[in-house]
């Protein structure tokens, strides 16, 4: 039996029922909210950890090539001088092959090592970019694992069906009592 239309229990009625309406509201959202978070994780941090590790290896070879750049400037200065300086010539041929001139003597001692020759390039080595390692690339290593990643879909879907059933409108049930 209704109330009479216009009373307190008509108004405080509707007021029950809006805060009904809101509190199933925020309980669907909040599941539901935790089932898409856990299946966007599934799904963006193995990408995320593809693209870093991308991103790593792109600043390696970057380094690579600088170092590259390096190298093949500082030979070009070494063959532009070779020309020009006979005892560099020499002291380089020698030092590359053991060519020598007929008319030379060259005495080598094993107690002295052999140096490099003067203008002999090193490499430049430049610092190599730290590897990628933050919570997300270790959130994906345990997210790639297939037992893991059961479990989380299984929680998703348990999350998203609970939200759909527990905070279902009153009007949606079928009780199967009619009133």
């Amino acid at each position: 039996m209704a109330p009479p239309c216009g009373t307190r229990a008509e108004v405080e009625d509707k007021s029950t029922n809006l805060l009904f309406a809101a509190g199933r509201m925020i309980g669907f959202t909040l599941l539901a909210g935790l089932a898409m978070l856990i299946l966007a994780g599934l799904v963006l941090l193995p990408a995320y950890a593809r693209w870093r590790q991308a991103e790593y290896q792109r600043d390696c070879l970057t380094v690579a090539c600088r170092e590259s750049e390096a190298l093949v400037a500082a030979q070009e200065r070494l063959i532009a001088a070779l020309p020009e300086e006979e005892v560099l010539t020499k002291r380089l041929a020698l030092s590359q092959g053991e060519v020598y001139a007929a008319n030379e003597a060259v005495s080598a001692s094993p107690r002295y090592p052999r140096r490099p020759p003067p203008d002999v390039i090193q490499p430049i080595h430049y610092p190599r970019p730290a590897p990628p390692n933050d919570w997300l690339i270790r959130a994906s290593v345990k997210v790639n694992n297939a037992g893991t990643r059961r479990g989380l879909l299984l929680l998703a879907a348990g999350c998203l069906l609970t939200a759909m059933f527990l905070f279902a409108p009153p009007d949606c049930r079928q009780d199967g009592q009619s009133e």
